[in-house]
């Protein structure tokens, strides 16, 4: 839904509201990216120590998590049932 929000002409009655379908989908990949985030840095950790195997498994990481977020993106995202719109 676009444009301003309903704006109710009583200040005590609260404005109606769609509920955000979208939103656990949001903060999870928000969870996923920070974890990305967190392998990535361990990541960079690992190759200044030289430890290969440290490095590898934390970059396979970073990158499974990377992978979570852009499958959930792509829920968010793909065109609805209904008519071909984007919800």
């Amino acid at each position: 839904m676009t444009g301003a929000p309903y704006v109710s002409p009583d200040a005590r009655t609260p404005a109606p509201r769609t509920p955000d379908l979208n939103g656990p989908i949001a903060d999870a990949i928000g969870e996923a990216m920070h974890a990305a985030a967190n392998y990535a840095d361990t990541a960079g950790r690992f190759a200044e120590m030289r430890d290969l195997r440290g490095l590898a498994y934390s970059v396979r990481s970073a990158a499974a998590c990377i992978g979570t977020a852009a499958e959930l993106l792509s829920e968010l995202t793909a065109p609805s049932r209904q008519g071909g719109r984007k919800p």
